[in-house]
């Protein structure tokens, strides 16, 4: 509980950003029960995974299609949002703002014209790399760490003439820099946690988190055990001391919330099961620990503890990735390549 009315209504007045939610078909089984959860704990606006990297265009299609139908039946719960303003009305209206993005190229065939379709169908930011090499470039477990294809390149330039939030997460060291240094506009890593706190090849390190942050983009903390700590648990603690590890080196206006918690146990079991990438590149078995969204109110009690003012408590639990959306997102109606 919030020990403060100050830190109360500090919270009650917060547009609360959480970049990472699953939501691929694997984690269904679990995931409507988990919404009123974030919406009592106060968090006002999810991405939800529509499609990774392990899947193709025409079912990503159809599931995004299904969700975006799910979440309009229930409009007096939610409100599917497209644009900042969506997301503050969402919020003024007492609904559960809800966005979609993709985790990796896949659900595109590696076709950087349908970057433009995928975002008048109200994706708003994707991950190029999710893991391994794909055509478009290395993902952050891939040895060789090669960087951006010419079709890579591509993706970053098409994704910022349309408006697509273009996102490091998951991606190779190299990789990221060329995303970071090629784009217009400033770059996210939606759900990512500090490698300087934690060595894992998931995490980012110093490096990339300055190119990013020169660049005005924001990193999101992850919460999972595994990147948070040698002994693979978490909670608010060991979250604060990646928050607070950015916030030192770049400054608090880069940093934001990715928890990404992990409600769909059974499928990422059975992945880790189904081969021996995971376990060969740091994973423990799951269950894994994570931050709940019920943790909030203690959340925002250690930003305070620590010294943070309003405004860059406010900026982390939100404003930070508003500000990079609005840099980002465009009308749906857009110039033509000519123009």
């Amino acid at each position: 509980m919030l020990v403060t009315p100050h830190l109360a209504s500090l919270l009650e007045r917060a547009v609360v950003w959480e970049s990472a939610v699953g939501w691929t078909p694997e984690c269904l089984d679990e995931g409507p029960d988990m919404l009123p959860r974030y919406a009592a704990a106060g968090f006002s606006y999810l991405s939800m995974t529509m499609g990774a990297d392990w899947d193709r265009p025409e079912p990503t299609l159809r599931h995004l299609a299904q969700q975006r139908r799910w979440f309009e039946a229930r409009s007096h719960h939610f409100r599917i949002t497209e644009s900042v303003e969506d997301i503050r009305t969402a919020k003024r209206e007492g609904k559960l703002g809800i966005g979609f993005h993709l985790q990796g190229a896949s659900p595109l065939g590696y076709e950087p014209a349908l970057i433009d379709s995928w975002y008048r169908l109200g994706i708003r930011w994707m991950i190029l790399c999710y893991n391994t090499r794909n055509p478009l470039g290395d993902g952050c477990h891939e040895p060789s760490d090669a960087g951006l294809s010419l079709l890579g390149r591509a993706f970053v330039a098409e994704a910022n003439r349309v408006g697509m939030m273009l996102d490091i997460s998951h991606a190779g060291i190299r990789t990221s820099l060329d995303i970071i240094e090629l784009s217009e506009r400033p770059v996210v890593a939606s759900h990512s946690s500090a490698r300087a706190i934690k060595t894992h090849e998931r995490n980012i390190t110093d490096e990339q988190i300055k190119a990013l942050a020169a660049k005005g983009g924001v990193m999101g903390i992850n919460s999972i055990g595994p990147f948070l700590t040698d002994d693979n648990s978490s909670g608010v603690g060991a979250l604060m001391r990646h928050i607070d590890h950015v916030a030192q080196l770049v400054g608090p206006q880069h940093v934001g919330l990715g928890l990404d918690v992990v409600f769909y146990q059974p499928f990422m079991t059975k992945l880790y099961d189904s081969g021996p990438l995971m376990s060969q590149r740091g994973y423990p078995r799951p269950p894994w620990a994570d931050v709940k969204p019920e943790a909030l109110p203690e959340l925002v009690e250690a930003l305070d503890r620590h010294g943070y003012d309003e405004t860059a408590i406010l900026g982390i639990l939100g404003e930070n990735f508003l500000r990079v959306a609005g840099q980002n997102w465009r009308p749906s109606t857009l110039p033509s390549r000519s123009e």
